[in-house]
């Protein structure tokens, strides 16, 4: 339910948004993130959810990338392709760690540019500290869930409280993403 409201959030955040096309990758990331906790929390179903959240970090990577830097249409599709295909295949397989994989590489293509891009893009610090607290966020799934697949480790089952003090500040934080905030004047400085 929170994702709902944060996903509402990204868009009516269209109103307060100086860059569109900023402020369209956003709404579809956390559509996507939508998609994918409908898939994870609610079913319970790993593989889909994580294919759904490779299409989050898809459309975050190709929003840090600056306006004059801009991918051309037949990039973006390409991008979106490679992610459609590798996670039709992996679905098939029913191997979610080959899919997680394919998942922290897109998340670790992600967290780069907007560290490289950060002094141009909007936001960029906030965007940050919201797919820092993110990557927590999955590192604490990642633990939670290690007892599943390898059968010990049972006290990373406490963790799971964790996920849920990452997760919603990062999405949070990353819903607020798009919104232009005005500077406070200094009363010193001349008007």
């Amino acid at each position: 339910m929170y994702i709902l409201l944060c996903f509402c959030i990204a868009v009516g955040s269209y109103f307060l948004a100086k860059n569109k096309r900023d402020w369209a990758w956003l709404a579809g990331g956390m559509a996507f993130t939508a998609g994918a906790d409908f898939f994870l929390i609610l079913h319970n179903d790993h593989a889909p959810g994580i294919a759904v959240f490779c299409l989050t970090h898809v459309c975050y990577a190709l929003r840090a990338i600056p306006e004059h830097r801009k991918p051309n249409g037949r990039a973006v599709l390409f991008a979106f392709t490679c992610v459609a295909v590798i996670a039709a295949v992996l679905l098939t397989l029913d191997n979610a760690i080959a899919l997680a994989g394919v998942y922290a590489s897109l998340f670790a293509v992600n967290l780069g540019l907007n560290f490289k891009f950060r002094r141009v893009n909007h936001n960029a610090w906030l965007i940050i500290a919201g797919l820092i607290l993110f990557a927590l966020c999955d590192i604490t799934v990642a633990l939670y869930n290690i007892p599943n697949y390898l059968g010990v480790l049972l006290w990373l089952r406490r963790v799971y409280p964790a996920i849920w003090l990452f997760y919603l500040p990062a999405q949070t934080l990353l819903a607020l993403s798009a919104i232009t905030y005005h500077k406070r004047r200094n009363r010193h400085e001349p008007q």
